[in-house]
């Protein structure tokens, strides 16, 4: 199996050290494919870092900056925010063929409708899996979680899907199929709309935000909003997101949220995926959502005042 997985990020880093040895044991490969050709220089030179527990584990994948020495792939794994998905698919357009699996995870909502637009197999993934980037090539393991993929039109047998979690279980990593996709893909926004804004808008970790009366109450209400939300579009909603959420501040509550490092990094946030994909879709359906509304203002004011500084 040729795996393709694109962007070197800090989930991208953290599957590539665990998938390269698995593959390249079954006789297969992934090849890492980074925009930037100084980066890619880099990798291709010094390999990929994870520290783990103490330790760190080392690979050095095959790392390319464009498509045209890849030849075939049987899977194209996009490891990139939101906001770049658009960009990647019509790039990688020459390697996707009718056969192709292409497996999107990304945070919220809005890369799905560009998937299920693409040429290939269309499926999306939600892992729990926590890495920070510490620097190009070095990744900080966050802690272990599952990752479900599911394919996106339908729910027809994809031997490509099967044979990739294998190899991801034969890594070591939790990975399984999802029945329905959309549903856990929801239901990780429901966690994402309560947390991610607010360590973003408040530079806290994710635990700091269960501290303070004001931020809980915050999440709770806009997590009430994405419900009303979903449930209105025929989401079935798993438990209760209001606790899940709560409870991953606690497990997770060393840990910096992928918008708050955008936010630290002085990068373009995921904000219009989450809690901007749950305000237009109230819109959409005749339904207020003032505090989704009032974080997707504040995250682009902080934002904004990148750009009147960088101008």
């Amino acid at each position: 199996m040729h795996v393709v997985l694109v962007g070197p990020g800090a989930l991208g880093g953290l599957l590539a050290v665990y998938l390269t040895p698995v593959l390249e044991h079954s006789g297969g490969r992934l090849s890492l494919l980074d925009h930037n050709p100084d980066r890619a220089a880099f990798l291709a030179a010094n390999g990929i870092t994870l520290l783990e527990d103490g330790g760190e584990r080392h690979v050095r994948p095959r790392v390319h900056a464009d498509i045209t020495s890849l030849g075939r792939c049987d899977l194209v794994l996009l490891c990139i925010k939101s906001n770049d998905v658009a960009g990647a698919l019509t790039y990688l357009q020459p390697l996707i063929h009718s056969d192709t699996l292409i497996v999107g995870l990304q945070n919220g909502m809005t890369h799905i409708t560009l998937l299920e637009d693409c040429a290939g197999i269309p499926a999306a993934g939600v892992s729990a899996l926590g890495a920070s980037l510490a620097a190009p090539g070095t990744v900080f393991f966050g802690g272990h979680g599952p990752t479900r993929l599911g394919l996106l039109k339908d729910n027809r047998e994809c031997a490509v899907l099967d044979t990739f979690i294998d190899l991801m279980q034969q890594s070591g990593l939790e990975a399984g199929i999802s029945d329905n996709i959309r549903a856990d893909l929801w239901n990780k926004l429901f966690v994402n709309v309560g947390i991610n804004a607010l360590t973003a808008i408040h530079n806290q970790k994710n635990g700091q935000l269960l501290t303070s009366c004001t931020l809980r109450s915050t999440m709770k209400n806009a997590i009430r909003e994405a419900m009303t939300v979903a449930e209105k579009s025929g989401v079935p909603i798993m438990g209760d997101p209001i606790a899940r959420t709560f409870a991953v501040c606690r497990r997770t509550r060393n840990n910096i949220s992928s918008m708050l490092q955008d936010v630290r990094r002085q990068r373009p946030t995921e904000i219009m995926a989450i809690n901007g994909f749950i305000v237009e879709q109230g819109r959409q359906l005749g339904i207020a959502t003032p505090v989704n509304r009032e974080l997707v203002k504040k995250v682009q004011a902080i934002e904004a005042f990148w750009t009147r500084h960088h101008a």
